[in-house]
């Protein structure tokens, strides 16, 4: 199959270090200092199990530069699974990265255990998947740093990727990237993420994700309280100060000064087709201060809610925005609501309000998410 990759291009002069799995008693920053100290880009093959259990060092990977991708969700033996449940467990895994990245799920994973038969990779293909392997450390033992650097080190070429692991049982591994980084610097070699391989090979990166579609009901449950529209430049850059403290994920990705955020605030979307509505920015304002906000734009009979987030992490701040949507929309004339944004949280208040609703995958996510 042409979905499996095993190593990249032998002219690059690029190698690439992996890890699998994600610790749970462990910091990740043992190696992640590790590799930025080696001026390496390391891509970490983690289950969405971990991504839905630790969201905050999501994050942390991400912002520092690095890469995240899938391993299934629960780490199973992929090829002792029926289809429906391999589909399960890559649906799984994109909606737990998207919800903790805010970001599409890019469509290259590995499988647990190497455990892949060549029909899993044909329905990986139908979902526009690579497999990524490369040279096995044997780490996943818990052997020493010296036995791993034993086994790599003559298989370090142009080329090379580097199967390690991230977990609470290989802890020889970050000193012997240490060393190991060495070696690939002595030999001319740049240590790149998975995606500088793949695109090296002349292969695009694509991604996966999903939206929430919701059908206005008839009648809301209770009014939308508290919201108002962000309308002066004054109350713009208030919304600024205040939301970028509570360290949302819009915010640390892309931006390092509150003066950023404003002008991205202050800057309209655009989704291709969709373009957000100014009028419709609004703020949910209590005890004086800001604890939530929504960007949306209207598409034909749709409500497209385009940004948001709040103050707290609680679910319930989902049930004021979807009051806040339903009103909206109605006063548009929009029949249906669309997020892409903590949308299986979203989901569920949406079942406990009465409101049908259903996950469906994205086509338009590099759009959405500004990815290409």
């Amino acid at each position: 199959m042409d979905n499996l990759i095993v190593q990249g291009d032998p002219d690059q002069g690029l190698c690439a270090f992996t890890f699998d799995d994600g610790p749970h008693r462990y910091p990740i920053e043992l190696w992640l200092d590790i590799l930025e100290q080696g001026g390496a880009t390391g891509t970490f093959f983690f289950t969405g199990e971990w991504i839905d259990r630790h969201p905050d060092q999501v994050r942390t990977i991400l912002a520092r530069g690095h890469v995240l991708a899938p391993h299934s969700y629960h780490h199973r033996r992929m090829a002792q699974i029926p289809r429906h449940v391999f589909f399960e467990e890559l649906k799984l895994t994109e909606l737990a990265y998207q919800d903790a990245a805010g970001q599409p799920c890019p469509a290259f994973m590995r499988f647990p255990y190497r455990s892949f038969m060549p029909e899993n990779l044909a329905w990986l293909a139908e979902w526009g998947y690579t497999n990524v392997e490369g040279e096995d450390s044997g780490d996943w033992a818990g052997i020493s740093a010296e036995s791993i650097v034993l086994r790599i080190e003559p298989l370090l070429r142009s080329g090379t990727i580097v199967v390690q692991h991230c977990n609470d049982i290989a802890l020889g591994t970050p000193a012997a990237l240490k060393i190991l980084l060495r070696k690939a610097h002595e030999r001319g070699l740049d240590p790149v993420g998975i995606p500088e391989m793949l695109k090296a090979l002349g292969r695009k990166i694509s991604f996966r994700a999903w939206k929430l579609v919701i059908d206005v009901p008839a009648e809301p449950d209770y009014p939308a309280d508290n919201w108002e529209p962000v309308s002066s430049d004054e109350a713009l850059l208030r919304l600024a100060h205040e939301s970028a403290d509570w360290r949302a994920p819009q915010f640390t990705f892309a931006h390092t000064r509150e003066r950023d955020w404003y002008e991205h605030l202050r800057t309209p979307l655009n989704w291709g087709a969709i373009t957000e509505k100014r009028e419709l920015l609004s703020a949910r304002r209590f005890m004086d201060a800001y604890w939530g906000y929504v960007r949306a734009g209207v598409d034909g009979d749709k409500l497209v809610l385009m940004d948001y987030d709040a103050k707290e992490a609680q679910a319930d701040t989902l049930v004021y925005l979807l009051r806040w949507a339903v009103q909206t929309a109605k006063r548009f004339g929009c029949v249906r609501i669309e997020a892409v944004r903590d949308i299986r949280r979203m989901s569920e208040m949406c079942r406990q309000l009465g409101f049908k609703s259903e996950l469906v995958p994205d086509s338009e996510a590099a759009l959405r998410f500004g990815v290409r």
